[in-house]
């Protein structure tokens, strides 16, 4: 157990995020101005054309969302 290394919650986030955006093309992130915070920044990194940054206006952004979804693609 010791081989374990701690990192943050938001970092495995951030870092799985990128994993599976590596194996599904259909995957997109939203954020709301707390790309750094949220460690999206990493997916962003990796893939930015998949990843909207909607701004403080979280209303906003669950709509937009909820139409990628209904056009098949996986938001985060």
């Amino acid at each position: 157990m010791a081989d374990v290394k701690k990192i943050a919650t938001r970092e495995s986030y951030g870092n799985a995020l990128k994993e599976l955006g590596a194996e599904h093309d259909d995957l997109i992130v939203f954020d709301a101005d707390l790309a750094g915070a949220t460690k999206t920044a990493t997916f962003q990194k990796a893939f930015p054309g998949r990843h909207f940054d909607c701004g403080i206006a979280e209303a906003n952004m669950a709509c937009a969302a909820a139409g990628f979804a209904h056009e098949g693609l996986i938001p985060f």
